[in-house]
């Protein structure tokens, strides 16, 4: 698997027999990235640095479509919608995406808010421990495991691709949620999560 940055793509294998294009974007810079935040679930409204990156971004998905219809896909966070937006005037497809609640961001709990440092200082134990078993352990507060994440994005994801057949597919999304559909388009296990990398504005097709 190469680990591409946000000026380059990952690649996802396609069947033979399918001319559907999936293109995975995650959200540009949002506020509160830059102190290292953990937002999560938790809106948070994109940085004109973010904007300016999804623009950058539109550039090479020009050059990744197909000669077919396009349609626009969003989580229900409005980090996502907006780059959708930014996305589809930038590209002049006249498009207004459509927004699946099922790919929004993983869901942080009571950490969400925090940064890495506060939570070393606050619960080291507990924190290191959840980075031990980040597949299964869940943050507290009503947090959700990856593997919780993989249990509603993955259907999601499979419907929009099997609703869209044929054309070519915009899904702007998460990091969490990009490295789920990641590891089971390559065949990988969640424990390769963190092994993706998901920079902003990162494109994936």
């Amino acid at each position: 698997m190469n680990q591409r940055r946000a000026d380059s793509t990952v690649s996802m294998p396609r069947k033979a027999e399918s001319t559907t294009r999936v293109l995975l974007l995650r959200h540009g810079a949002a506020e509160g990235s830059k102190e290292g935040f953990f937002y999560g679930s938790t809106d948070a409204p994109l940085l004109a640095e973010g904007e300016a990156q999804v623009r950058e971004a539109a550039a090479r998905v020009k050059g990744w479509l197909m000669e077919s219809e396009t349609a626009l896909y969003a989580s229900s966070l409005a980090r996502s919608v907006r780059t959708a937006d930014i996305l589809s005037e930038a590209m002049g497809l006249d498009l207004k995406p459509v927004s699946v609640p099922d790919i929004s961001e993983l869901h942080l709990g009571d950490w969400e808010g925090e940064t890495h440092a506060s939570l070393s200082n606050k619960e080291p134990e507990r924190l290191a421990e959840h980075y031990r078993n980040f597949v299964n352990s869940k943050p507290p507060g009503g947090g959700e495991s990856v593997a919780e994440l993989a249990g509603r994005v993955l259907p999601a994801f499979r419907d929009i691709c099997d609703r869209e057949k044929d054309k070519n597919v915009i899904v702007c999304a998460h990091a969490a949620v990009n490295r789920v559909i990641l590891c089971d388009a390559l065949g990988a296990p969640l424990e390769s999560f963190f092994r993706l990398e998901q920079d902003f504005a990162a494109l994936n097709v």
